[in-house]
């Protein structure tokens, strides 16, 4: 029988951190992937897992420890009802020894615990845009920090080019072994396969296998993006110790306000100003647009504060290539100075000719 802690080389009041650390190691070490085609590297890959859910789980590790075994199927008669079956009648004689029921409540008794949240591979990169570069797009470099594998020893954590030593771990004889209750376990020693010698720690990595790192990664920042947008980007995040393969790195927007344009959603917004005449008889105006000038048409009649709309001249939308918003323009009257007799004269013509029915205006705007 395998001695669960043995094959993963840790003892027997290794906390979940320890665990995961060894299992991280040894499967780093073992991986099929890192082995093709050896069958006792995918034996003793097969066994790290076997360890790993046992003493990385409280429950099985308590069970483990309490019996020197585990088994899937004890545990689960655990939550199988007991179809009413009692003990009692079958209690042993003396008041000092345990009840029957005693003993089977205490080996199926529920052991909660809290799992370790995994530890992500995805990055975060913070980036700041002008107005015009988050409509427009731009490609350019964000400084990340980031895990990856060390180049040195390809992960494995171990010196190529330097004398190996004695294995700590047995002492040079190859073989560890362990007694727990009346069994006695005895094993390959997993730190050198049972050699005796291992190689010396890489130096890059200090026998972690990763090398953390500040990289200057090329982004391509799509157009259309405002503040907060998160633009993702596979394969450019921390590298995984186990499987080698990197997560993604997430690049958060943050876009400064322009003077004139105001953003909302996939909508643009702006204020123009335009006179009485052009409010009154209609005009045609040139006014600002993220594509440069166009030319809008002022109805006649137009009120102060009435907001009029360019079609698909919003910003691009992130929801596809050929999608916009649009652009809504408030006007705004501009009332002009008098400053001579004749313009006023004007004016108290115009007002005697078009006279405001002011209480008509005042139910309207209720």
């Amino acid at each position: 029988m395998r001695d669960l802690y043995v094959i993963l080389g840790v003892g027997e009041n290794a906390s979940v951190s320890d665990v995961r650390k060894a299992y991280r190691k040894l499967a780093r070490k073992y991986h099929p992937d890192i082995n093709p085609g050896n069958k006792v590297a995918a034996e003793r890959y097969s066994g790290i897992i076997e360890a790993y859910e046992v003493l990385f789980d409280a429950e099985k590790r308590s069970f483990y420890d309490a019996h020197g075994y585990y088994d899937e199927r004890v545990i689960a008669k655990r939550d199988q009802p007991r179809l009413g079956f009692s003990f009692q009648g079958f209690e042993p004689s003396g008041a000092d020894k345990p009840r029957f029921s005693d003993l089977f409540d205490d080996f199926f008794a529920e052991i909660r615990s809290r799992q370790q949240p995994e530890v992500s591979n995805e990055i975060e990169a913070q980036i700041s845009l002008t107005f015009d570069e988050s409509i427009r797009g731009i490609q350019t470099t964000v400084s990340v920090y980031r895990r990856r594998t060390c180049g040195e020893c390809l992960g494995f954590g171990r010196a190529t080019d330097s004398p190996d030593f004695q294995c700590p771990g047995c002492g040079g004889s190859g073989e560890l072994v362990r007694s727990r209750g009346h069994l006695r376990f005895a094993m390959t020693c997993p730190e050198c396969d049972g050699n005796g010698r291992v190689a010396p720690a890489c130096q890059s990595c200090r026998g972690e296998g990763q090398l953390a790192c500040i990289e200057q990664v090329d982004v391509d920042i799509p157009a259309g993006v405002s503040s907060g947008s998160r633009v993702r980007y596979s394969g450019r995040g921390n590298t995984d110790a186990e499987s080698g393969q990197s997560g993604d790195l997430i690049v958060v927007t943050n876009v400064a306000e322009d003077s004139f344009f105001k953003r909302a959603g996939d909508n643009i917004l702006c204020t123009v100003p335009i006179s009485v005449t052009e409010g009154a008889l209609g005009a045609r105006i040139v006014v600002p647009s993220i594509d440069g000038a166009v030319t809008l048409k002022v109805p006649p009649g137009t009120q102060s504060g009435q907001t009029l709309r360019l079609r698909g001249k919003g910003a691009p939308s992130l929801r596809g290539d050929e999608v916009r918003g649009d652009q809504y323009i408030e006007i705004q009257v501009v009332t002009p100075r008098v400053v001579d007799e004749r313009s006023k004269e004007i004016l108290r013509e115009f007002a005697s000719l078009n006279p405001i029915d002011r209480e008509r205006e005042l139910t309207r705007g209720r």
